[in-house]
C-alpha cells in the first residue's frame, strides 16, 4: 500500500482527555466558515478558528463531555452546537458569530440557552430528519444498548428570538449487544433511516417514517407494515471478521456511483479488527484487511470527484484513505490519538479545505489542511503523458512514434536522468536532440 506524507498543519493546545465523539468540524455561528469544535472530560469546550492557537470561544463546568454535534436542532434553519455530558446533561448553545465580539477579548465565553436533564451514559449522537416530516430530531446512543430520539419543542407564546422549548422523547430501542456506532443512510427512493452498527460487522437498520407510524396505526393487522416497522438485522460481515464479537463503526450516505449512477446509499463498516467494508444495500463491494486496530471511521471527498472516499483511523495515528475501487493509500500519523475526524475546515476568511484532526494524549490537537490528493490509484508515467495534451505535437517534433513504447521510455528516461543508452543514442539521433 503506498504511504503519503502531509506536511501543512496547524497545532492547537488543549488539555484533558477527550472522548471520541467529542470532536466536530462545523460552522458553529453561521458566517459560513467551518470551525474545529471540541470538549474533554473535564467540562470544558472549545471552539478553534482559522490558524489562531488559541481558542476562539470556550465554555467550562459542562461535565464529563462525551458527545458534541453541530445542526438545526431547533429547526429555525440555523446552526446550533449540542454538547452532552457523560452524566446525562445536555446543553445547547447559540454562538454569535466573530463580529459581535469586542475586539480586545481573545475568548469568548458561552454560555448554553438551554439545559436539559437526558439519560445518562450518552457515547455519540448525531442530528437528522429520520422521519420524513422535515424537521430534526437528535438521535442518542447509550453505552447500555439503548438509541433514543428527541425533538425540539417549543414551548407556548415563545417567540422565535428566545428558542423557549425542550426535548421530547420520541423514540425508544434496545439492542442484545453493544451499539457500535450510529449513522443514517437513504433508500433509492430518499427516505431516510437510521442504522447501528452491531458486534462482528452486522448493523441494524432501524426505520421511523411518520407516514409508516400513521399507516401502522390504522392497519395495526397488516404484517407487512408491522415488519417494516420491525428493526432489520443484517449480519452482513459476521464470516469476514476475525471475531465475531469484535465491535465496529458505521458511517452511512455515502456519496459515489453505481452503473453510472449518482448515489448517495452507499455504507461503509469498520471493525477493531481491522477489517474494512464498502457495503449498498446488502451488497459487499470490497473487503479490506489492515493489520490495524480501526476505531475512527469517517468520509470525505479529498480528490474532489464527486465521490467521497473512506478515511479510518487506528489508535496508533495508521490512516487508511480508500476510494470507491478499493484503491488505497495510507498516512502516518507519528502519536497515539485517543479520536480522530476529518471534514472541512476555514483557514482563512475565503478558504475553505478539506483537513484531517488528530487529538492526542499530548494535550495537543494537530489540524492537518493540505490533505487533497490528485488521485489514490496507482498510475504510471506513460499513463499521465497521455492525458497531456501536448505530448503528441511534442513526439512528433522529435519524429517518434507514438505506438513506440521503446522509443518513448527512452525518450523520458534521459529527460529525467540524463544516462546516454543505446535507445537514448536512438532518439537522439532521430529527434535531434540537444
Amino acid at each position: 500500500m503506498r504511504a503519503v506524507s502531509f506536511v501543512d498543519r496547524i497545532q492547537f493546545q488543549f488539555n484533558g482527555n477527550i472522548c471520541k465523539d467529542a470532536i466536530a468540524l462545523a460552522d458553529v455561528d453561521n458566517d459560513g466558515c467551518h470551525e474545529l469544535t471540541v470538549g474533554n472530560v473535564q467540562g470544558d469546550l472549545a471552539i478553534f478558528r482559522e490558524t489562531a492557537n488559541w481558542p476562539w470561544a470556550v465554555a467550562s463546568d459542562l461535565g464529563m463531555i462525551s458527545s458534541i454535534t453541530v445542526g438545526d436542532v431547533v429547526n429555525e434553519k440555523k446552526n446550533f452546537l449540542i454538547c452532552i455530558s457523560g452524566e446525562g446533561w445536555c446543553n445547547i448553545f447559540n454562538v454569535p458569530p466573530k463580529r459581535d465580539f469586542p475586539q480586545e477579548e481573545q475568548k469568548k465565553k458561552l454560555q448554553p440557552f438551554h439545559t436539559q436533564r437526558i439519560p445518562a451514559n450518552t457515547k455519540s449522537c448525531l442530528l437528522a430528519d429520520i422521519d420524513g416530516d422535515g424537521e430534526v430530531e437528535l438521535v442518542i446512543c447509550l453505552t447500555d444498548r439503548v438509541l433514543r430520539t428527541y425533538r425540539w419543542v417549543k414551548l407556548p407564546h415563545s417567540s422565535s428570538s428566545d428558542f423557549k422549548g425542550k426535548l421530547v422523547g420520541l423514540h425508544k430501542w434496545e439492542f442484545p449487544n453493544q451499539i457500535g456506532g450510529i449513522s443514517i443512510n437513504t433508500t433509492p427512493e430518499g427516505s431516510t433511516f437510521l442504522l447501528a452498527a452491531q458486534p462482528g460487522g452486522s448493523y441494524v437498520k432501524l426505520e421511523c417514517s411518520a407516514s409508516l407510524l400513521d399507516t401502522a396505526d390504522e392497519n395495526l393487522e397488516n404484517s407487512s407494515i408491522a415488519s417494516k416497522l420491525t428493526p432489520e438485522c443484517h449480519p452482513l460481515a459476521s464470516c469476514r471478521t476475525q471475531n465475531p464479537s469484535i465491535s465496529c463503526e458505521i458511517i452511512g450516505g455515502v456519496c459515489g456511483t453505481r452503473d453510472g449512477q449518482h448515489v448517495t446509499s452507499l455504507l461503509s463498516i469498520a471493525t477493531l479488527d481491522g477489517t474494512l467494508m464498502l457495503v449498498d444495500q446488502d451488497e459487499i463491494l470490497w473487503a479490506l484487511q489492515v493489520d490495524h486496530q480501526l476505531f475512527c471511521l469517517t468520509k470525505l471527498d479529498i480528490i474532489r470527484d464527486g465521490k467521497e472516499e473512506i478515511i479510518a483511523c487506528a489508535w496508533d495515528g495508521q490512516t487508511y484513505i480508500v476510494n470507491q475501487d478499493c484503491q488505497s493509500v495510507r498516512f502516518h500519523f507519528e502519536e497515539p490519538v485517543c479520536t480522530f475526524t476529518a471534514g472541512y475546515y476555514s483557514i482563512s476568511l475565503n478558504q475553505t479545505v478539506p483537513c484531517f484532526v488528530y487529538a492526542t494524549f499530548s494535550n495537543r490537537l494537530y489540524l492537518y489542511h493540505g490533505v487533497q490528493l490528485p488521485a489514490i490509484r496507482t498510475t504510471n508515467l506513460f499513463e499521465v503523458m497521455k492525458q497531456d495534451p501536448e505530448q503528441e505535437t511534442m513526439l512528433n517534433l522529435l519524429d517518434i512514434d507514438k505506438t513506440n513504447i521503446s522509443s518513448q521510455q527512452a525518450l523520458y528516461h534521459w529527460c529525467l536522468y540524463g544516462e546516454p543508452t543505446e535507445l537514448n543514442t536512438e532518439v537522439k539521433e532521430e529527434g535531434n536532440i540537444t
